[in-house]
């Protein structure tokens, strides 16, 4: 059996060792490949899960501008939504070619997050836009909360 199968940390260690020394021989060049095409999509898929985790939390934020007393019940909205905004940065700092799926990934991820934001609050699928309201700047850096915020109901 394959190191590879066995212990991956230690077959990525010898593959790294091969490259820096210029060993191509050792290299296994097949699994080497299949690991690097899917750290990109590892990587894609987990920017699509974090898109959709912050408009789960934008769409039930949004309601809750509504509904204060609901919005009371999560205090913890506002430290989500920046951690999620964290983790996106972080991501598309490491891949900043990702940076242009946003577009594309956003209206997806938000029909999804619409669907999980109706079963969090409780409230009826057509409660919430069929699209997503915000542009990707928006959903990525603008004010969580104040008057120049688009998600509650408070923008001027």
């Amino acid at each position: 059996m394959d190191i590879y199968d066995t212990d991956f940390f230690a077959w990525t260690q010898q593959q790294a060792e091969a490259v820096r020394a210029g060993v191509w021989d050792d290299i296994n060049r097949d699994h080497l490949a299949e690991e690097i095409e899917d750290w990109w999509k590892r990587d894609s898929h987990l920017l699509w899960q974090h898109l959709r985790d912050l408009m789960v939390w934008l769409v039930a934020a949004e309601t809750y501008a509504y509904a204060p007393e609901q919005r009371l019940a999560h205090p913890h909205w506002y430290v989500r939504m920046t951690g999620i905004r964290c983790d996106i940065e972080v991501i598309l700092d490491i891949w900043s070619n990702l940076a242009a799926k946003v577009d594309r990934i956003l209206p997806e991820a938000y029909v999804h997050g619409r669907k999980v934001a109706s079963e969090e609050t409780g409230l009826p699928l057509a409660t919430f836009p069929e699209t997503c309201p915000w542009t990707p700047e928006q959903v990525l850096t603008a004010p969580l909360e104040g008057p120049n915020n688009p998600f509650l109901g408070e923008s001027s």
